[in-house]
């Protein structure tokens, strides 16, 4: 029987070129019926997108993940990696992943980093000359004829009642590079580990952008590690002891509902690590355009959620608003500690007030003027605050919201978005980094 290989792979020309090579490579183990191997591009005419990769991807055994900026940025991208760790994590003796560097790319933040890359020398299948890709692209049709005979034998041992099956060992190809990697892999399985580690500050992002903020600054400019700890849904990233205290970081779906959002993602942090505090770092809209810049800091001194309202009538029978969420102090220390950092700060400009929270990503400027009929004290707005807000609350545990302006939600996002959504994820970052590794709050 064969084993079904499904090839997450980009559209782009350059990586179909690298793919085929990869396809003509892996063409004995196909025409001996080892592999049944299925690519985007076998799609028909008039198939759902959509539904076939997941159908596709939900029946392979093997699933090679060729890594790439393109494939980084396809739209389906997010949604299939997900389901391909998510399966391989739950079974890796009939399903695996196996990454492969197809061009250079940033994974470092994926589900599966830890897992063995190919080719193992780091380098990319592109950056290789021609005889060196040859040479590996021979050891990897070895390496998944090899996994193809082992994952079969397993679905045959489970076919016998009496057969008792062992699991794969740690050097199995598509599973963790190296035994420490190996033991944080497996300590995915359970959440006793997590709770038995000290924690005294949680930072939580959402964006990718943020996430790599307070990785690169924590690790170059605090010495901070970046270890990766996996409970049976979310993943932790240790980054050690800042200023004495022990500091972990979780990035949540955008927004605070959903299954992913920060609502649920924080409240389950909280109960599994036991942090004093828990700090939101991140990106957010300016709504004084007169008086702050892009870049400044944002600083919840108190937070509102502008979605519970109440629609009537108002003059003239005009339909009228009026806000009815709860407007909440942070913590009174965590707000003590910043106050006392903005005293010595010369970085960006750090404004303290009323920050606006909801579901919706503010960009057209009648929203805007609506939410600032609605509560004219606020200093800006954001997405995940009040899911942060209503876990920590619960928990009894210490909050506050620390981000930067990357624009003014008056439609016009688009214009040099990167850039400046990076420059305000550094500088909120480095806002909440500075004051941790100053001693703020140190464990004592």
């Amino acid at each position: 029987m064969s084993v079904k290989l499904f090839y997450l792979c980009s559209r782009s020309d350059d990586d179909g070129r690298l793919l085929e090579q990869l396809k003509t490579f892996l063409g004995p183990l196909r025409a001996a019926h080892l592999i049944d191997d299925w690519e985007l591009r076998q799609l028909r005419a008039g198939q759902p997108i959509r539904e076939e990769l997941r159908r596709r991807l939900s029946e392979a055994q093997v699933i090679l993940i060729l890594l790439s900026p393109d494939l980084l940025n396809e739209p389906f991208y997010q949604e299939l990696s997900q389901l391909a760790w998510e399966r391989h994590r739950r079974d890796p003796e009939r399903v695996r992943l196996v990454p492969v560097k197809l061009r250079e790319c940033s994974y470092e933040l994926e589900p599966f980093a830890g897992l063995e890359m190919f080719p193992p020398n780091g380098k990319s299948l592109h950056a290789l000359s021609v005889s060196q890709r040859e040479r590996e692209l021979k050891k990897l049709v070895v390496q998944i004829r090899t996994l193809a005979q082992e994952l079969e034998a397993n679905v045959q041992e489970r076919a016998e009642p009496a057969a008792t099956t062992a699991a794969p060992a740690a050097t199995s190809f598509g599973l963790a590079a190296s035994p420490a990697m190996s033991q944080r892999v497996g300590a995915a399985r359970g959440d006793s580990t997590l709770s038995a580690q000290r924690c005294d500050v949680l930072l939580v992002t959402a964006t990718e952008v943020e996430t790599r903020a307070v990785r690169e600054l924590a690790v170059n400019e605090w010495g901070a590690r970046f270890e990766r700890q996996y409970s049976r849904i979310e993943t932790y990233y240790s980054l050690g002891e800042i200023g004495g205290a022990a500091t972990w970081l979780l990035r949540t779906q955008m927004g605070a509902l959903g299954a992913g959002g920060a609502t649920l993602a924080v409240s389950e942090a909280i109960s599994k690590l036991r942090p004093e505090a828990v700090i939101m770092v991140g990106i957010a809209f300016g709504l004084r355009p007169g008086e702050q810049q892009l870049g400044d800091i944002l600083v919840s001194q108190q937070l509102m959620s502008y979605e519970p309202q109440r629609v009537g009538v108002g003059d003239g029978g005009k339909m009228a608003l009026i806000p009815r969420g709860d407007r909440v102090t942070a913590s009174v220390r965590l707000l003590s500690r910043f106050q006392d950092l903005d005293l010595d700060w010369t970085g960006a400009k750090a404004h303290f007030g009323l920050l606006l929270s909801g579901e919706k990503l503010v960009d057209h400027p009648d929203l805007l003027k609506q939410l600032l009929t609605l509560e004219r004290e606020a200093i800006g707005g954001e997405m995940e605050g009040a899911g942060l807000y209503a876990a920590a609350m619960r928990e009894r545990c210490e909050w506050i919201v620390v981000k930067a302006i990357c624009d003014w939600g008056d439609g016009h996002k688009r214009e040099n978005k990167a850039e400046n959504q990076r420059r305000a994820a550094e500088n909120a970052a480095r806002f909440v980094l500075t004051m941790l590794g100053r001693g703020g709050l140190s464990h004592s």
